[in-house]
């Protein structure tokens, strides 16, 4: 069975969708197809049903998608057993403002276990950069980008603030309540705009830049933050709460220029790591 035929099939099974897998695995569409079907062959048996918007795997790809992702992860670790001792892998890795939290940290140290000699530097947006961890919306036209995950903003709030009585918020709940604001946040145009049109004034008590800044103020108690779920993991201090009528979300990722190719071992720790998002 070919390796590069799993390789492609476990593309098409996590993207679902044969053109993402192609630009995933950066080769030609019907190089997907052909993988798969070779391996259909093999197998005596379909491994995904075709739809107008992409691919869903049938019962076969479903049992398959864990058995190839065991054999290309043993590969990797042969390969690793017997590579001598690499160059350090200088990386610099470009952050946002807006981007912080546990998912991040739990990125880079996988990626350093994953790639021993990795050696990550992490600068601003405004410096050099052989990647940028970003939104999507975010992403340059000539940059390639890889999802990591999905992110959904909520309502960060002390843990004894009379607000956490209630299961979910209205913006209006939001008028005159103490409100830590972040410059750069990205979905800030999104969130004005859904005040506006319910003519809610906030109550700015500080503005910071980041979320990090903005979550420690609230388990303070000095006020309400609207963050991504993902960045409150962990802090047992503050509450969350969906907010009702507003649905605000971003999928972070990494991206690079497309002229400028990541190391393969890298890219297969990333699509490692993305699987426990």
């Amino acid at each position: 069975m070919d390796l590069r035929a799993l390789r492609y099939f476990q593309a098409v099974y996590e993207e679902l969708s044969l053109s993402a897998a192609a630009k995933r695995c950066f080769v030609a569409q019907p190089s997907i197809s052909a993988a798969v079907q070779q391996l259909e062959s093999e197998l005596d048996t379909a491994l995904f049903i075709r739809n107008s918007k992409g691919v869903t795997p049938t019962p076969a790809g479903e049992k398959l998608y864990p058995l190839a992702c065991k054999v290309l992860d043993e590969v990797v670790d042969i390969k690793r057993q017997f590579k001598e001792p690499s160059a350090p892998l200088p990386l610099r890795i470009g952050l946002m403002p807006f981007l912080s939290g546990p998912r991040l940290g739990f990125l880079l140290k996988e990626l350093a276990s994953q790639v021993p000699e990795l050696e990550v530097t992490l600068v601003t947006e405004d410096q050099p950069a052989d990647a940028r961890i970003i939104a999507s919306n975010q992403v340059g036209p000539n940059e390639v980008f890889h999802k990591l995950w999905n992110d959904h903003y909520v309502l960060a709030l002390p843990a004894e603030h009379p607000l956490t009585r209630l299961t979910k918020l209205n913006l209006e709940h939001l008028e005159g309540v103490p409100f830590i604001s972040r410059s750069f946040c990205d979905v800030l145009d999104a969130w004005h705009f859904a005040l506006e049109k319910r003519d809610v004034q906030l109550l700015v008590k500080a503005r910071v830049h980041t979320e990090e800044y903005a979550l420690d103020l609230v388990a303070a108690g000095m006020g309400v933050s609207l963050v991504p779920v993902s960045s409150v993991e962990g802090r047992t201090q503050i509450a969350t709460r969906e907010v009702s009528g507003i649905d605000m979300a971003r999928v972070v990722g990494l991206a690079y220029t497309k002229d400028r190719s990541l190391p393969e071992a890298l890219m297969h720790a990333i699509e490692q790591v993305k699987k426990q998002f």
